[in-house]
């Protein structure tokens, strides 16, 4: 398997992955116009996926889907709530295929777990190729039990870290948005992120790579100090950030 992060931030959040049998993109929250400039960037074209799977419906995870979609017609796999909520985006007679368990497309194994979100429902994954896994753990106000259960699978982790919270407090959003990105079913602060890493961290886990950084309430540099306190300076090889308008890497699993 490898993959890459095309987009992730409250802007726009898409991820490419490929396996040995299929290529797939997990949101689309980016116009077509901009996805498929940021896969040729790679090497990939957009006729090529096999799959569209979605998160959750807000329109930083979705925003380009049904035109993207539609254009290549690619397949939208989301839970029925989300396909739902995302009908206006959708061309009649495009093709849908809603999962509500454990799911396979082509040779990945997609295992969706729920998190805490003011967006419901709202999904991270374990992707599975043979015995390695990708996770994707982001837009989660807080850790749960089986959040940290699923996390402790990753070989790979893409995990939030949006927010440092003197930051978010001292700055310019309402006083309305602020608590609902600290609250309960909002984002993971820095510190929250440090603390799960701390908590799961295995010998396992080749790379955490941060992202769903806020570009107001945030910094790369800030980001990455405030989780390597909680890990220590010899895990600094192993944590990176990913920012707004970058697309990442290729990393290979």
């Amino acid at each position: 398997m490898k993959f890459c992060i095309l987009a992730s931030g409250s802007k726009g959040n898409s991820l490419f992955i490929e396996s040995a049998y299929g290529r797939f993109l997990i949101d689309v929250g980016l116009s077509a116009r901009q996805i498929e400039e940021r896969l040729q960037s790679v090497g990939v074209e957009a006729a090529g996926i096999d799959a569209i799977i979605l998160t959750h419906a807000h329109s930083d995870h979705v925003r380009g889907v049904g035109v993207l979609a539609y254009r290549h017609r690619i397949p939208v796999m989301a839970h029925p709530d989300t396909l739902d909520s995302i009908t206006p985006l959708l061309k009649p007679g495009q093709a849908v295929l809603p999962w509500q368990q454990p799911f396979q497309v082509k040779d990945l194994a997609f295992t969706p777990f729920p998190l805490s979100h003011d967006c419901q429902p709202t999904f991270g994954f374990v992707i599975r190729e043979n015995s390695r896994a990708l996770v994707l753990c982001t837009d989660l106000g807080v850790v749960t039990e089986s959040v940290r259960e699923q996390v402790r699978q990753a070989d790979m982790l893409i995990l939030e870290s949006n927010h440092d919270p003197d930051m978010l407090m001292n700055g310019p959003y309402p006083w309305e948005l602020k608590e609902r990105i600290a609250g309960r079913a909002g984002h993971l602060s820095n510190h929250n992120a440090g603390e799960l890493l701390q908590e799961v961290l295995h010998p396992r886990l080749q790379r955490v790579i941060l992202g769903h950084l806020s570009e107001e309430n945030n910094t790369p540099n800030l980001a990455l100090v405030t989780v390597l306190d909680y890990l220590g300076s010899s895990r600094q090889e192993m944590v990176e950030v990913i920012e707004q308008k970058t697309v990442s890497a290729m990393y290979m699993l």
